[in-house]
Parts: C-alpha cells; sequence; structure tokens
C-alpha cells in the first residue's frame, strides 16, 4: 500500500528539516513525500530540495493551508493520504501501524493516532490527546466520537474523492480540518490507535481575529449541512451564542466598544432563544455590564 505523505510548507526554517526526517525515518518504506511550500518568504524550501527521489517539492503563490493541502492530494499518487504539518513529528513506526489497520479492515477510510504535545524546541510537555473521545460534544455529535487531528490523520485516496478536501475559504490555518472530519465520517468508519504515535508542537498561535473568523464560517458550513438533524442543529446554535460572546469580548478590547455590546447583545439573545444555554446567556451578559464599567 503506497502512502502519500503530504506536507503544507510554510515559514518553517526552523523545524522542517525535523518533519521531514521524521518521515524519511518511518518503517513502512513504500511511501512518497509532497512537500507543497505556500510561498515561504524564509527560505524553508531551500532546505528541503534535493536529490532524493521520494521528496516531491512544489511551490505555489501563497494561498493558505488548506489550498496547500489540496494541492499536495491532487499531486498525490499514493492509495492513502496521511496528512502532517510543517512543525509537527511521528513516531517511526506511525505509517506501519495505521497501514495495518487499512489492510486489516476495508471498512476503515481513515485511521488517527492519539497525539502528544510537544514544546517549540521538541520537549515533551506531559500531554496527550486522545483520539477517541466520545464524551466531547464535537467528536461524538459529528465525528463518530473521534478527534482527529491533520498530523495524525491516515486517510485512504478514495475516501477524500468521496468527501472533497479542504474548504479554501478558512485560509490561513485553523478549523479547515473541522469542516472536512464531517465528511469523511459520513462516507466511512474511522478507527484509532491509542498510541501516541503524533508528536503535535505547540509553537504558533493564532491571531484572536483569524481564529474568531473561522469559528463563524465553521457554524456557518455546519448549519447549512446538518440544519435537519435536531441535537446536531442545538449544538451548533450553543457554539454560535458563544462566537458571538467571544467576538464581543474580542471587539470591546480592541476599542470597539459598540460593536462588541452589539455582538453581546446578539448572543445574550439567541442564548436565551433557540440555543436555550443559560450559562452562555449569563456570560454574555456580564461581559455587557462589565464594559459600560470599562467605559466608564
Amino acid at each position: 500500500m503506497r502512502v502519500s505523505v503530504v506536507i503544507p510548507l510554510y515559514n518553517a526554517r526552523d523545524v522542517i528539516l525535523q518533519t521531514v526526517q521524521s518521515v524519511l525515518d518511518q518503517t513502512w518504506r513504500d511511501f512518497e513525500l509532497v512537500v507543497v511550500d505556500d510561498g515561504s518568504t524564509d527560505g524553508s524550501g531551500d532546505l528541503i530540495k534535493g536529490p532524493d527521489p521520494r521528496i516531491r517539492y512544489l511551490r505555489q503563490e501563497n494561498a493558505g493551508v488548506a489550498a496547500a493541502r489540496n494541492r499536495g492530494i491532487a499531486e498525490a499518487k499514493g492509495e492513502t493520504i496521511a496528512l502532517l504539518d510543517h512543525d509537527d513529528l511521528w513516531h517511526p513506526a506511525k505509517l506501519e501501524r495505521q497501514v495495518a489497520v487499512l489492510k486489516a479492515r476495508p471498512d476503515v477510510g481513515m485511521v488517527i493516532t492519539d497525539v502528544a504535545h510537544i514544546d517549540r524546541d521538541g520537549k515533551p510537555m506531559g500531554i496527550v490527546g486522545a483520539g477517541y473521545n466520545p464524551s466531547e460534544d464535537f467528536a461524538r455529535l459529528f465525528v463518530q466520537g473521534y478527534v482527529p487531528t491533520p498530523s495524525a490523520a491516515m486517510i485512504r485516496s478514495k475516501v477524500l474523492n468521496a468527501a472533497g478536501g479542504f474548504d479554501e475559504a478558512f485560509g490561513s490555518a485553523g478549523m479547515d480540518d473541522h469542516d472536512l472530519w464531517p465528511r469523511i465520517a459520513a462516507v466511512c468508519a474511522i478507527a484509532n490507535i491509542a498510541e501516541p504515535l503524533t508528536y503535535h508542537r505547540n509553537r504558533e498561535i493564532k491571531p484572536a481575529q483569524i481564529a474568531l473568523e473561522h469559528r463563524a464560517l465553521l457554524i456557518e458550513r455546519l448549519i447549512k449541512r446538518f440544519s435537519d438533524l435536531p441535537d446536531r442543529r442545538q449544538y451548533l446554535l450553543r457554539e454560535e451564542a458563544f462566537y458571538y460572546c467571544d467576538l464581543g469580548k474580542h471587539l470591546i478590547a480592541s476599542g470597539q466598544v459598540l460593536q462588541g455590546r452589539a455582538a453581546l447583545v446578539k448572543g445574550l439573545a439567541l442564548s436565551l432563544g433557540r440555543a436555550r444555554s443559560v450559562k452562555t446567556g449569563w456570560r454574555c451578559l456580564s461581559r455587557l455590564v462589565r464594559s459600560y464599567g470599562r467605559v466608564g
């Protein structure tokens, strides 16, 4: 089973060699590595260009991580796609263990692993995220109880073709995977290897404005897709109310007080109305009241 490893690369000169090496060190040898340089300006791509036939280096104008992933997936020749972010790492046996699951279970279209968190220098932080956690609302309602992370996922190419790729409207980073996982869960079974074979580096923090924009877009996409399912719609309405609560706080903190209050009022109305979330309603009201004390 040939595996296509897809790495979207953008300005990761300090870590990309470690990431690539964790692929080259895999015990499963039948793979190709497709690196899509999304317009890096720090010379990241120059570090990995070379004669190794397993590495295919592609460069494009900056279009965001979702577009870079999609480009890599489109160029891939393998039966499966293994995603890997440019600053994450793998245990040497990760691909081999995942391939074994896919070979043994034809019904499984995506297999993930638990995730260990490492700091900027690659040192363990002592935090392991479980790949299966049905107590998490989003996972239970939308992804068969699983909690995928891009770098932990191996997906059959035919499943990605059926589900569609990453939504490029998400732009720079974040939430594009949360939009994809429910589409994959709708077309195949998912499995998890309950071992931390993926190492997620806590290196980048998304700006608050981008994170908020992506939350709004994700909620919009999911509401359109699941509006006829009451339990999922109710969850998304609560998430929308919580989004307005956080948006209001962000706007007020950045000096846009009137706009922030308007967002909090909207969140309050939604919380006490269709979302039926007293907790979020109190949070909106509390932030709204504090905004007047702040100005005064």
